[in-house]
């Protein structure tokens, strides 16, 4: 597999993982704070908001995906998102505001992620660049 082919992997694994864990935050935010150890939120409305933006930026990496080369402009967002996300989760975790269940969803699905990602951004746009000095083709 080359290395085109394993970034675009990569973007929509994280396409796929934005999807699943939005959808039942999505649905219904109280259910999903209990399933995560927390409390009932007081404004649900801003859990499905955060929700929302977490599938959005699942299409975004899943559009990536299908041309990691021509969307590389698009990939350093995975990153971005993800590292938002688990700054913001993590240093709620350490002030006691994250339950602990919750924190570990973001180790898997943030922090094990992004150095990966980074990777495959750095390496698609490697890949940009000498498509483009090459006048379009990749050497």
């Amino acid at each position: 597999m080359n290395t085109e082919r394993r970034v675009a992997w990569l973007f929509l694994s994280n396409a796929l993982i934005n999807w699943v864990v939005s959808v039942p935050g999505l649905v219904s935010p109280i259910a999903a704070a209990a399933a995560f150890g927390g409390q009932a939120p007081n404004y649900p409305s801003i859990v499905r908001l955060w929700q929302c933006f977490v599938f959005m930026f699942g299409w975004l990496f899943w559009e990536a995906s299908r041309d990691v080369v021509g969307k590389a402009a698009l990939l350093k967002y995975n990153w971005i998102e993800k590292t938002i996300t688990a700054v913001v989760l993590t240093i709620g975790y350490v002030t006691g505001d994250v339950p602990a269940r919750l924190m570990l969803l973001i180790v898997f699905t943030n922090w094990l992620w992004i150095p990966w990602i980074v990777w495959g951004d750095l390496a698609a746009r490697r890949l940009a660049a000498a498509r483009t000095k090459a006048g379009g083709h990749v050497v």
